[in-house]
C-alpha cells in the first residue's frame, strides 16, 4: 500500500511540474496559451483570427496520456528506488 501511495503522489507531481515547465502563456500578446507535456491538453487562442478556433480547447485524450507517462515514470522512479534500497540491506 505504501508503494502504490508513493506511485499516486509523485504522478500527481510528475503531472503537475511538467505542465507548469512548459506551459506557454501568450493569449494577453494575440498569442497561444498552451498546457500539458509531452502533448498538449488544453489549447487557447486570443486575437483575430479566420478558423483559428477549429483545434482549440480542452482535449481528454491528450490529458490521459500525460497522465499515463507520467504514470509510467513515476512506477520506474518508486521500483529502482526500492531495488536500490533493497541492495543496500
Amino acid at each position: 500500500m505504501k508503494t502504490i501511495k508513493a506511485i499516486v503522489y509523485l504522478t500527481v507531481l510528475l503531472l503537475i511540474i511538467s505542465t507548469l515547465a512548459t506551459l506557454k502563456l501568450e493569449a494577453a500578446s494575440d498569442g497561444f496559451d498552451q498546457y500539458g507535456f509531452p502533448l498538449t491538453f488544453y489549447d487557447s487562442f486570443s486575437g483575430k483570427c479566420d478558423n483559428c478556433y477549429q483545434n482549440f480547447g480542452f482535449k481528454p485524450l491528450n490529458l490521459f496520456l500525460d497522465f499515463s507517462s507520467a504514470f509510467i515514470c513515476a512506477y520506474i522512479m518508486v521500483r529502482l528506488k526500492s531495488t536500490f534500497s533493497e541492495k543496500q540491506h
